[in-house]
């Protein structure tokens, strides 16, 4: 695994792809021709990937196409970090995820 460094040579749009092209390998599914958070932000690949590398660590995965659905498979991908002894500080908030575009903020 490699620890991302702020002085690291590689820049985040490499750090993506590289992320993304190793996701796509474990889980043999495409993020076809959505960005790096679009792909990610339902939790499913997620989920998926996390089975891949140890069978059966999350039960069950919420498909259905809603916000809520995601913030679920994305809160079980975290705990199951967590089981394979990622520390917090390692991990992402699921609200990193979410499409900023779309939030109604109030002023």
């Amino acid at each position: 695994m490699m620890e991302w460094r702020e002085q690291s040579s590689v820049s985040s749009e490499e750090a993506y792809l590289e992320a993304q092209r190793w996701i796509e390998a474990v889980t043999k599914k495409k993020f076809g021709n959505a960005d790096f958070r679009s792909a990610l932000e339902n939790g499913v690949l997620l989920c998926d990937l996390i089975n891949k590398i140890k069978p059966g660590i999350i039960k069950k995965v919420n498909r259905f196409p809603t916000p809520i659905a995601g913030l679920d498979n994305l809160n079980v991908f975290l705990k199951a970090c967590g089981k394979l002894g990622l520390k917090e500080a390692q991990l992402f908030h699921p609200g990193d995820l979410q499409d900023l575009s779309t939030r109604v903020t109030v002023k």
